[in-house]
């Protein structure tokens, strides 16, 4: 476990999985949930919280993994394929496998709620070419593959490109400082937005880097802030939301002063209060609260929930509509039956996947890193 590990970071990822599979719930049921029944704000917290881990953890190795070093730059990048691979790989055979059958669950449900209509042919896409991009983690990057499964792999692509470009963007924090190199990231950004709108606009989800960096380095800030307990940081974390609006991608404002909630959220929860006050007061309960085993538990299947819930969700939906004829019931009622069927089996599942694979994977991660280390020791003696 890393050094002055929170244990509401598991908290606050449980929650952020959690929120993403009601809020598809409560989409494929038609029932309009203010912000539960937007999942994309789920993943935002997801994305807060891995540029925050990313850079905690950087920082508290530095001494023992210099981040000038080119192996300390393979070992983060082994570290974080190998969290992130074994299961998304696993998931996406299941997924192309199982296209066909998913796709008509979708018709099924488009058939009674228009508004959940997409494209399903994109399940079923089993060329070279997009099994090539999915394999590699570069769909992210290509409009015509990166929304081109039955998962909610898009903000994945997104994910690998940033651990790409994370260990770089901190060697510049050495050179120009955090606060400066991460503004001028933002400002580069917006820059791109306005200089290459059909790039931006190109993409059915937001899985290019350009479109969500802001919202990672809002995490890095909050990491700073924590660490140095700097309130600055936090102001700067505030800057996100402001780039979410100016950039216009698909988010309204209710959602963008949501996300600037999330950050003064977080923000508050991870803090490390010196003594009594007024905001330890505001935060202790939801600190408690994400704390709890129930809520750590929730952030160690959070991964394998996030991957696996669309592939559970979509006939659980399709099947009620056609045998319970649920589309007559009211939004509430149906989307009650369908998260009390749905929740159960997949936490069963994920707690299953998690424990088999995703740990395995680390594992296997963690030899492999060592493997590589002895290797470059052993080159460096000679």
């Amino acid at each position: 476990m890393t050094k002055n590990w929170s244990p509401e970071l598991e908290g606050l990822r449980g929650v952020a999985s959690l929120w993403v599979l009601l809020g598809h719930i409560a989409l494929l049921v038609n029932c309009k949930i203010p912000i539960i029944a937007v999942p994309k704000l789920g993943v935002d917290l997801f994305i807060l919280l891995s540029g925050y881990l990313m850079t905690k953890n950087y920082i508290e190795r530095q001494e023992r993994e210099p981040w000038g070093s080119w192996q300390t730059i393979k070992t983060f990048w082994l570290r974080r394929y190998f969290r992130i691979a074994p299961l998304y790989y696993v998931m996406l055979i299941i997924a192309l496998a199982a296209g066909f059958y998913l796709g008509d669950m979708r018709h099924i449900i488009a058939a009674a709620f228009p508004s959940a209509a997409t494209e399903t042919s994109r399940y079923s896409d089993i060329s070279f070419f997009n099994l090539l991009a999915h394999l590699t983690f570069v769909f992210g990057d290509l409009p015509q593959f990166a929304y081109n499964t039955a998962l909610p792999d898009w903000s994945i692509g997104l994910e690998m490109q940033f651990y790409v470009l994370f260990p770089f963007i901190m060697l510049l924090t050495l050179r120009w400082g955090f606060a400066l190199t991460l503004m001028a990231v933002m400002v580069l950004e917006v820059a791109g937005r306005f200089l290459l709108p059909e790039l931006y606009d190109a993409f059915p989800m937001p899985s290019m880097i350009l479109i969500k960096l802001h919202m990672f380095i809002a995490g890095m800030f909050m990491a700073e802030a924590v660490r140095r307990r700097r309130m600055r940081f936090v102001v700067l974390a505030l800057l996100a939301p402001v780039v979410s609006e100016v950039m216009h991608i698909r988010m309204d404002p209710v959602q963008v002063g949501f996300e600037a909630l999330m950050i003064l959220g977080m923000s508050g929860v991870l803090w490390s209060y010196q003594q009594p006050g007024v905001m330890q007061k505001i935060f202790s309960l939801p600190r408690w609260i994400l704390s709890c085993r129930l809520f750590t538990w929730l952030g160690d299947v959070s991964y394998s929930v996030y991957l696996l819930h669309l592939l559970i969700v979509m006939p659980v939906v399709a099947m009620l509509l056609t045998h319970l004829h649920i589309a007559n019931h009211s939004s509430g009622a149906r989307y009650l039956l369908s998260v009390g069927i749905c929740l159960p089996v997949v936490y069963l599942l994920a707690t299953l996947l998690h424990r088999y694979i995703e740990l395995r994977g680390i594992t296997l991660g963690k030899k492999v890193i060592g493997g590589a280390v002895k290797q470059e020791k052993a080159v460096n003696a000679q």
